[in-house]
């Protein structure tokens, strides 16, 4: 027992190691007679029952950690983390969190470690894949928001993010040990990817986060793609899904942003004409073509698409952005004149009463999606005020804005540096900057425009700017 001991917490502190060196090969040695003590039998049973997570983060058995997970997944030493990627992986996936601990708290335990093992939230794992998909299954939304509202820029496999860096390196990015052969992963197909974006979106959905959900959406509907006749089912949805999201975001038919690869667009234009239809008829300033593009689809075709809750509210927001859009003609409206300006998708008729109109108008004010005051004067009709636009701001709302932006910026700070090296080991990239290089010289020579420099992902193949190496 007490040479277990001994061997558990024979990993010095970190002021008695001087340098990333010097630590590395200290992990290395500490990792090495961990794998080795583990394979005895004894182990399990001499095990100790306490030990502090934050000095010996790689020393608990399996058996115990079952006891002591919440402390250990919320507190484990990140640069210890680093040698026992295996460890970690076993952790999270046997037994499974959710059989021993009610649903919330297993999505809330996975998403603080992943968290803790990579801050930036940056890299995608097969965890991450798994959470999400529980945390939407089981309708805890919020506990995965930390980690569902992250940019993943880096995916498993990836070109030119392998590192010679030892692991103890603190600037080494997530992307550079966050490996298949570190094990703290498994390889990612694409459909993996898709999927992990088409439930974000659908978390955001529960969430009413409209511009979150779209943007989810919209990374599966133009992912890369070699193929110029297909598109995956899940991008069928997501794009379905999509174009209803934008409705309720934008008040108008969304547009395929440029990067759609060819194949995909080609099969949205056929699978999706319902769909754009129905946005093209929300546009319209009568809500009769719009109920009846609606009804002309059965409710068979709603409930095959699962989209009768989306459509719902699509429905319900038509009159709504009929409102909204009245801001850009009047800086104050009679909620009379409102009534009579837009109708119900449900009737494509007017409401009945300004007491309707005033409990619709109040509820948007309510919910944040209107900017503006219902006044009722001592003699006069009541009217709608819409609120001074954006660009007027209080000096302390400013201030509040570009200290989160400052901070959104410094955050990106790692995954930047990260991304620069990796394109400084990128044949295609240094030889596209080259061309560019020499465009540009002919240019100035002959007295010619400014370089483009947005061709680049046109001379790479799509797979290699996502995932590198991940199968189809």
């Amino acid at each position: 027992m007490e040479s277990t001991l001994a061997t558990l917490v024979a990993f010095p502190s970190a002021g008695q190691l001087g340098d990333n060196e010097e630590y590395h090969k200290a992990a290395q040695a500490h990792t090495k007679t961990l794998t080795r003590l583990s394979a005895d039998s004894k182990w399990a049973s001499e095990a100790p029952q306490l030990i502090e997570t934050l000095k010996s983060s790689n020393g608990y058995p399996l058996d115990d950690l079952l006891l002591k997970l919440t402390t250990f997944l919320t507190s484990f030493d990140a640069g210890q983390i680093r040698y026992a990627g295996h460890a970690f992986t076993k952790l999270l996936t046997q037994p499974r969190l959710q059989d021993l601990f009610p649903a919330s708290i297993a999505v809330e335990l996975i998403t603080t470690a992943l968290l803790r093992l990579d801050p930036t939230g940056s890299v995608l794992t097969s965890h991450h894949t798994y959470l999400v998909r529980f945390a939407y299954m089981t309708n805890n939304i919020e506990p995965v928001l930390p980690i569902i509202e992250k940019s993943i820029v880096f995916y498993p496999g990836m070109k030119g993010s392998t590192s010679t860096r030892n692991l103890s390196d603190p600037d080494l990015p997530p992307s550079g040990f966050i490996t298949v052969e570190n094990d703290f992963t498994k390889s990612l197909e694409n459909k993996d990817i898709l999927e992990h974006d088409l439930l974000r979106g659908l978390c955001f959905i529960q969430r009413r986060s409209w511009q979150q959900a779209f943007d989810a959406f919209e990374r599966v509907i133009t992912y890369p793609s070699r193929d110029n006749t297909n598109a995956s089912k899940i991008q069928v949805e997501a794009y379905s899904k999509w174009v209803l999201v934008g409705l309720l975001l934008n008040g108008k038919a969304p547009v395929l942003p440029p990067t759609t690869p060819n194949g995909p667009r080609k099969v949205y234009e056929v699978t999706g004409k319902p769909y754009y239809s129905l946005a093209q008829a929300f546009e319209k300033r009568t809500a009769e073509s719009f109920k009846t593009e609606y009804e002309g689809l059965s409710q068979g075709f709603w409930d095959e698409e699962k989209n009768v809750s989306l459509l719902k509210l699509v429905i319900e927001h038509y009159q709504k952005w009929q409102i909204l859009n009245l801001r850009h003609v009047y800086s104050r409206i009679s909620l009379e004149q409102i009534r009579t300006r837009t109708q119900s998708a449900e009737t494509a008729a007017p409401l009945g009463s300004v007491q309707e109109i005033e409990a619709l108008v109040q509820g948007m004010i309510d919910e944040g999606l209107l900017q503006g005051e219902v006044v009722h004067p001592e003699n006069g009709l009541a009217y709608l005020a819409f609120s001074s636009t954006a660009d007027d701001l209080s000096e302390e709302e400013f201030t509040r804005r570009m200290v989160a932006t400052a901070q959104r910026i410094k955050a990106l700070g790692p995954v930047v540096k990260a991304t620069n090296e990796r394109l400084a080991s990128n044949k295609d990239y240094l030889k596209w900057l080259a061309q560019q290089k020499k465009h540009e010289q002919q240019g100035q020579s002959q007295g010619g425009g400014p370089v483009d420099v947005t061709g680049f992902g046109d001379v790479v193949e799509d797979e290699d700017l996502m995932t590198g190496i991940v199968a189809g």
